[in-house]
């Protein structure tokens, strides 16, 4: 096995790729390709965020709870990930905040 795909090895590894900024390199690697279909299997393809609304929408994307830059530790880590929709996801990454705020008035 390649030191790199150990949990100290790997961690170390995608530190380095962000430093490079280079992240993409860990979304082509074997071991992300399989646990990405891995989960998406086990959650049925479909998007959680939108089955907890009562819909089905089919999930393209694995999401990182904890992200990967700040969690490299986690990037492998089955219970940090959720099968998405590519809406839910982008909305996931891409909060915002209401700027109207009643109580100052």
């Amino acid at each position: 096995m390649n030191h790199r795909y150990t949990p100290e090895g790997l961690t170390c590894w995608i530190q380095e790729l962000v430093a490079a900024d280079n992240i993409h390199g860990f979304y082509i690697c074997k071991p992300w390709l399989k646990l990405r279909a891995l989960v998406l299997k086990e959650q049925h393809h479909e998007c959680q965020d939108c089955k907890a609304k009562g819909l089905y929408t089919p999930a393209t994307t694995v999401h990182h709870e904890k992200t990967v830059r700040k969690f490299p530790w986690l990037a492998l880590t089955k219970s940090n990930l959720t099968a998405l929709c590519d809406e839910c996801h982008y909305a996931r990454h891409h909060k915002t905040e209401s700027k109207w705020n009643d109580e100052k008035w």
